[in-house]
């Protein structure tokens, strides 16, 4: 602003942060539930582009992705179960209104973010599709009506290259439009010590084209298509750390096949010789609808088809042997229909009410790829001895047939879910309100599973002697309706400072696994019953120093029914895993968050969560590789994997004027995380300790923001850290696989706006 001095921006308050959690435009201080806001320009300042960034910005977020298909988002340590075919996420995300029907369809670039708002305990009564570990509401920028264009090209170590740009303006008075458009490419990170060559490497590319048509002051509508691909080459399988040290039923195998393995705690190094590759395609398009009539009354539809594809094939054992590989060919396809309606106020009372839809067909199958030492990987008996064992072990003739074999699981969920929800706002004084808000919905999903005879990989043709491994289509189905509501009251004893407090519960939809049941059961073993969470929660929301500082604080507890997790059980002397309900969690703790701005040019933001989350009832859990001879364990008592004690984190940005029209300014992130166990078995094996990310920036700006240069380093202390581990059984006895972290990277930005 023109004629500021010194004075008034260090007395300066801290910016408004507006909101839509709750379907309407309202100050984030005024939203009686615990909601964290990210804005845009923040995003673009540091180049937060990846949705896995949210870990560093919001507290007791976890989100992980590894690839397009093994992707989830956990809140409040809740919602850990990546790759679920059959089921959707506990923290649903939604993109521009539009329900997403798993995590991978957000593992893109996002680009032209105005808003992330993220949202903590169950949410539905206002959200389409019912959630309940929380939400995760990305909003893109709308086209404008003034002419704008922006862009930037990143180049850093790895060979990384980020580029990307908007153009958005009028092509009448009433009809605008936005183009978007980005890709982003980087070099392997990980040294293969058999090919020599570099992997996990990536490759990101997208476009959006929007339409906005305002043909009265009271109607619009938005229009989005949009594309974007995604490959890897990480695949499934690149390190396997074991406390240093090999196995000696891996080093028996490694015998037999004359391969070698990688040991190494901090995932630089792989010996795969397979295949590595993962990708996603997908397309998507919705139209909006916002109509305001009647003195106040808005009426917003909003229908969305997407297409999903993800297509990997990976090194299943990780050794240099030619033995397992596979991975997964999915397609995805959801079609949605909200339609809502906002009520005025209407004496003391205001409302919202809606109706949703949504409808899913997956097609998955699931291939495994047998190679040459498969025989002699399995037995351990080395190629050139097993036709000898073969004459004589009926088991071993059985395990000769398996060499250069393909295998597929095919599967094909279908989900149809319907929802009527509404809240009621009563504003029983100016300064005290009561919420009440109600769901009912009634879902269903149907399945077939089968697996066709095994055939020969160099030929496709059915081998005879593995005839008996094939299974007819086995039928699934569930079906239930159940509800949801939020009960909630705030008061306001002064402009500066709100308390409130709430009871939501939420049902996550019930799910079918999407293999095959194991042996001696039938298809009620596919079957997951829905998970329901209710959450208690009191917080105070306040603004102090001349609101200089925003100062929220919010204490919750939250109780999981039927928590829905991967588990081990024994059926006919075989230890199989499968998705099923885990029994009872309970997550507790406290969450604060703090804005300020100390002195003039710097804002300041910090928070700090403690959580407690426990499985309360997990009597037939799965054991850790260190525990022998038991097929389950009790897990009561443990605590929920993926679910640190501890998340904290500081960002901090400050500018100077360096005349001549043009400002200089730095910036610092800083977060932390407590350990964690990596696995659902809380093996101590998976235990990642506690670690810190640094990320820095410094540059400079022309005043109007006609161009940026900016230097960054992001993990600059190179902190070793695995996000997520597997434990791959008889594959891989003894030990887990897991993924890391990138390591530090380093580079420059060119940014231009007019």
């Amino acid at each position: 602003m023109a004629g500021e001095t010194a004075a008034d921006a260090a007395d300066a308050p801290v910016d408004d942060i507006v909101v839509t959690a709750r379907k309407t435009r309202e100050r984030l201080q005024d939203v009686p539930l615990a909601i964290t806001a990210v804005g845009g320009a923040d995003l673009r300042r540091n180049d937060h582009i990846r949705l896995e960034d949210l870990n560093q910005l919001v507290p007791s977020a976890n989100v992980v992705v590894t690839n397009g298909h093994q992707a989830s988002i956990s809140i409040r340590g809740l919602g850990n179960n990546p790759g679920s075919d059959g089921l959707e996420n506990s923290a649903s995300l939604f993109l521009d209104g539009v329900y997403l029907g798993r995590p991978g369809m957000a593992a893109t670039d996002l680009i032209d973010v105005q808003q992330i708002e993220v949202l903590r305990g169950p949410q539905g009564t206002l959200f389409g599709k019912n959630t309940t570990a929380g939400a995760v509401n990305i909003t893109t920028e709308a086209p404008s009506f003034t002419l704008g264009a922006r862009g930037q090209a990143t180049y850093g170590n790895f060979n990384y290259q980020q580029y990307q740009g908007s153009l958005t303006g009028p092509i009448t008075d009433r009809l605008a439009f936005r183009v978007t458009g980005y890709r982003t490419t980087r070099d392997g990170i990980v040294d293969n010590i058999t090919t020599g060559r570099k992997t996990s490497g990536l490759g990101r590319d997208g476009a959006r084209l929007q339409l906005l048509w305002k043909p009265t002051d009271d109607l619009s509508v938005r229009l989005i298509g949009e594309y974007s691909s995604e490959q890897q080459s990480s695949g499934a399988v690149t390190v396997i750390p074991s406390m240093g040290l090999t196995p000696a039923a891996i080093q028996a195998k490694l015998t037999a096949t004359g391969a070698k393995i990688a040991i190494d705690p901090t995932g630089r190094t792989t010996a795969v010789d397979g295949p590595v590759a993962t990708g996603t395609k997908q397309g998507a398009g919705s139209a909006q609808i916002d109509w305001t009539f009647g003195g106040g009354f808005k009426l917003t539809s909003i229908t969305a088809f997407r297409y999903w594809q993800y297509r990997s094939d990976s090194d299943t054992e990780g050794s240099s042997a030619d033995v397992i590989y596979g991975g997964y060919y999915i397609q995805d396809r959801q079609w949605t229909q909200e339609v809502r309606l906002a009520l005025p106020r209407m004496g003391n009372v205001d409302a919202l009410v809606g109706l949703y839809y949504f409808n899913q067909y997956v097609e998955t199958d699931q291939h495994l790829n047998y190679g040459k030492d498969a025989a002699a990987w399995l037995s351990g008996i080395p190629n050139s001895l097993l036709p000898v064992y073969a004459k004589v072990s009926p088991q071993i003739a059985g395990l000769l047939a398996f060499n250069n074999t393909r295998w597929d699981t095919l599967a094909n969920p279908l989900t149809h879910s319907i929802a009527g929800f509404g809240q009621v706002n009563w504003h029983v004084t100016p300064k005290w309100n009561v919420t009440v808000g109600l769901r009912e919905t009634h879902e269903t999903k149907r399945e077939d599973v089968s697996r066709p005879i095994p055939v020969a990989a160099p030929t496709g043709l059915p081998v005879t002697a593995l005839a008996s491994q094939a299974a007819a289509p086995i039928h699934a189905a569930i079906s239930n309706t159940a509800a949801s509501f939020l009960f909630s009251t705030d008061y306001h004893p002064s402009e500066s400072l709100m308390v409130y407090g709430l009871v939501s519960r939420g049902q996550k939809a019930g799910g079918l696994n999407t293999t095959l049941p194991p042996t001696g059961l039938g298809a009620d073993a596919l079957k997951v019953e829905p998970e329901v969470a209710t959450n208690y929660e009191i917080g105070i929301k306040s603004e102090l120093w001349d609101r200089r500082i925003q100062l929220n604080l919010n204490l919750f507890r939250t109780e999981i029914r039927n928590y829905q997790a991967n588990v081990l059980k024994e059926v006919n002397g075989q230890v199989v895993q499968l998705l099923t309900n885990a029994g009872r969690v309970r997550a507790q703790g406290v969450e604060a968050e703090a804005t300020l701005r100390p002195v003039e040019n710097l804002t300041l933001h910090g928070y700090v969560a403690y959580n407690d989350a426990k499985y309360r009832s997990y009597p037939a859990g799965p054991c850790p590789i260190e525990t022998t001879g038991r097929p389950t364990c009790d897990l009561s008592g443990r605590p929920v994997a993926g679910a640190p004690r501890w998340t904290t984190g500081v960002n901090g940005t400050y500018e100077h004027d360096l005349g001549r029209g043009l400002v200089g300014y730095g910036s610092a992130e800083f977060s932390y995380r407590s350990h964690f166990y990596g696995s659902l078995d809380d093996s101590r094996l998976t235990v990642t300790g506690g670690y810190g990310l640094l990320n820095l920036r410094a540059g400079v700006r022309e005043k109007n923001g006609l161009w940026d240069l900016s230097v960054w380093g992001r993990n600059v202390t190179n902190a070793v850290y695995a996000s997520n581990y597997f434990n791959y059984g008889s594959i891989l006895p003894g030990t887990y696989v897991a993924f890391f972290g990138d390591p530090a990277t380093y580079g420059a930005t060119l940014r231009f706006n007019f």
